[in-house]
């Protein structure tokens, strides 16, 4: 599992000269954190690409939700979906109306091409949250999820791998669909096995191979 939607920054696409009225279509909003953006049946048909700060893409049912995915810089997303959309920290979106994004897709065939890559990663994510939830208990969903961070967001250190997750316990808990306490249980027993460390922000895995094969029966 992994918490942002794709890896592919958009922004980058769109400051090519190529793509300037494009960009010219969007409208620079901004917003505190900790605001609820969007919600299931929400009454405007938006498009929106972060350009900075993050979100947070979750499903809700009464007093449970689960976390499908945080957006960053560079992602791009609608609003006539089923989830929630709120922020992480300030943010600014560039928003355009989903028929106007219509509009640029088929004016810009290049463009186009690549909305459907993103699209395309985007529904593989899907099949993945799917996977996890139904075949994988929380123990191997917090082991692919570590695994997944060191290999696209990891660095070297003392010999083994490090990462900084910018999320905390709570989030982390919404990633992996379990509770609070059944995650930090879990990365505490991981700490005490000595397959994982975690100081802040930042969790140290001397040897991946073996946190890879961790069980906590």
């Amino acid at each position: 599992m992994k918490s942002n939607l794709s890896s592919h920054n958009l922004l980058d696409e769109l400051s090519k000269p190529e793509y300037v009225d494009v960009m010219a279509e969007f409208k620079l909003t901004r917003y505190p954190k900790n605001t609820l953006l969007y919600t299931p049946g929400h009454d405007k048909d938006l498009v929106f690409i972060v350009k900075t700060g993050r979100l947070r893409v979750y499903l809700a049912f009464e007093d449970k939700d689960f976390s499908l995915a945080f957006l960053a810089k560079g992602d791009i997303y609608a609003t006539h979906t089923r989830a929630y959309v709120q922020t992480a920290e300030d943010t600014d979106l560039l928003v355009l109306p989903t028929a106007s994004f219509h509009k640029c897709m088929t004016n810009y065939p290049a463009f186009s091409s690549t909305i459907m890559s993103i699209l395309g990663k985007l529904l593989t994510q899907t099949f993945s949250i799917i996977e996890g939830l139904v075949f994988k208990d929380v123990t191997q969903r917090l082991i692919d999820f570590f695994l997944y961070e060191l290999r696209h967001n990891g660095r070297t250190l003392h010999g083994g791998r490090a990462v900084e997750i910018d999320l905390t316990m709570e989030q982390l808990s919404a990633v992996v669909g379990a509770s609070r306490q059944t995650v930090s249980t879990i990365v505490n027993q991981m700490q005490k096995a000595g397959v994982l460390q975690k100081a802040g922000k930042d969790y140290f895995i001397p040897n991946p191979a073996i946190l890879k094969e961790f069980s906590n029966c």
